[in-house]
């Protein structure tokens, strides 16, 4: 019994439902004739029938229609600038049986691993492990309340060396496929990280490639380097064993969140760095509290990652504090311990930017308001005002390194023509793959999409002029 999704030519507000089982054969797809590297998949090794066939001919299970992979030149070892500089949008095809992929689907919300066998542009890669991911906006928000899934397509991530533990491609051990919800234009993430790089922030690498599961085309999807130990060794080679969190901040910081947040070292365990930086900021008084972050983090790289976060509006990073009324969050950053006193900031997940929306009410970090304890409407929920929080109410007694930081950045990758040119440049290059993909659109088409992101720039510069000329 399987649950396909059907893709429908969608009118406004027609949602994509998982449709009712209906009975079908498990197909299982071949790479290549399987001699030279053995698959945990059995698979038939030759033969080919349309997608619509339940049965091949000889009452087997079909092999999949799309182009068999072959052995090419390993992967293992190359070098994963390669992969994010690669001169066209490649393919990437996932092969297991289907019921397990109607499986996958249906317990998207578990983020566990299946097995499946992975190719690259017809390239063998091997059997490595296929989860979905995500969070509300782009996983959870995409089941309704019967379970069923409402989103023609969701993120997914992959783990080469699931079934393998030597196995990389590209040198990497995971990879991110982000499915783009919310962007129909496909390129907010790649724009953002693209600033951040430039104003000198540490920053996963990003692209695009197509992503098909068992011949079936899922579209567009961006391709986005995974922040862990092999991203810390690359970007830190002197250091390359530090602490690695996610979303755990200095201010909310102890040693049980910590523990739950630590991507790296997982076996030692020993958190004690960031938890003095946590306890030396919480005890210090309010007029001390500068110094100490100064103690601990780079308050010009700091002011750099805000002057970007800033610019591109970013609504789900760290300066956007979620609150039930008993306790409150940000998300979508990492946090790289080099050293017990030297921790840096790394973005993620920065898809929600590039846009301006006037009902997210919150005044920016840069402003005190007078009461702490007020709610602002975001999105479903409430944010609280992040200029409340301790870190930021310190960068707040000394405004000048981030005005400085955003003049740069409005004066260089920020300008008109620079990002203009970079829009124009990426869209040149995905266009074809953009306009071929089967999904629908959550918005509007790539055009249109592509269009928004040339005129909302003037009003991002500006909005960015008007907080920095706040005195």
């Amino acid at each position: 019994m399987l649950h396909h999704i059907k893709r429908l030519e969608m009118a406004p507000g027609l949602r994509v439902r998982v449709m009712s089982p209906t009975l079908c054969c498990a197909v299982i797809a071949a790479c290549g004739d399987g001699s030279a590297q053995r698959s945990m998949i059995d698979v038939p090794s030759s033969g080919s029938v349309a997608p619509s066939d339940p049965l091949a001919p000889d009452g087997s299970a079909p092999t999949s229609p799309a182009q068999e992979c072959a052995e090419g030149f390993s992967m293992n070892d190359a070098d994963a600038q390669q992969l994010f500089d690669y001169a066209h949008v490649p393919t990437f095809d996932f092969f297991l049986p289907e019921d397990d992929w109607a499986s996958l689907q249906q317990n998207a919300r578990d983020e566990q691993y299946a097995l499946a066998r992975a190719c690259f542009d017809g390239q063998l890669i091997g059997d490595v492990g296929l989860r979905f991911k995500g969070y509300y906006g782009s996983l959870y928000g995409c089941f309704d309340e019967n379970d069923e899934l409402i989103c023609p397509r969701l993120s997914m991530k992959v783990k080469f060396s699931e079934y393998d533990e030597e196995q990389r491609f590209f040198g990497l051990k995971r990879l991110n496929f982000n499915a783009y919800r919310h962007d129909d234009s496909r390129m907010k993430e790649r724009l953002s990280y693209d600033l951040f790089r430039a104003m000198g922030i540490v920053t996963p690498r990003a692209a695009w490639a197509v992503l098909r599961v068992n011949g079936q085309s899922y579209g567009l999807y961006g391709m986005v380097e995974q922040i862990d130990g092999r991203f810390t060794a690359d970007r830190w080679p002197g250091t390359p064993d530090g602490n690695l969190y996610k979303e755990v901040w200095p201010s909310d910081a102890d040693e049980s969140s910590l523990l739950a947040a630590l991507k790296t070292n997982e076996e030692s365990m020993d958190v004690s760095g960031y938890e003095g930086f946590a306890v030396t900021l919480r005890e210090a008084a309010e007029e001390e509290r500068l110094q100490v972050l100064d103690q601990y983090m780079d308050l010009d790289y700091l002011a750099r990652y805000l002057a970007v976060d800033d610019a591109v509006a970013n609504y789900d990073g760290i300066t956007y504090f979620w609150t039930d009324g008993a306790s409150h969050t940000n998300h979508n950053f990492y946090i790289f311990e080099q050293a017990p006193d030297s921790f840096v900031l790394i973005p993620w997940d920065v898809e929600a930017t590039f846009w301006i929306n006037p009902d997210h009410a919150a005044p920016p970090w840069s402003v005190l308001p007078e009461d702490c304890s007020e709610t602002y409407p975001y999105w479903d929920g409430l944010a609280l005002a992040p200029g409340c929080d301790p870190v930021f109410k310190a960068l707040d007694t000394d405004l000048d390194r981030w005005r400085e930081a955003a003049r740069q950045l409005l004066d260089g990758p920020f300008a008109l023509d620079a990002m203009r040119a970079a829009i124009d440049r990426h869209a040149a290059f995905i266009m074809n793959e953009a306009l071929a993909d089967p999904t629908p659109p959550m918005y509007a088409s790539f055009d249109a999409a592509v269009a928004e992101l040339q005129r909302v720039v003037p009003r991002l510069r500006e909005r960015l002029e008007m907080l920095v000329g706040d005195d």
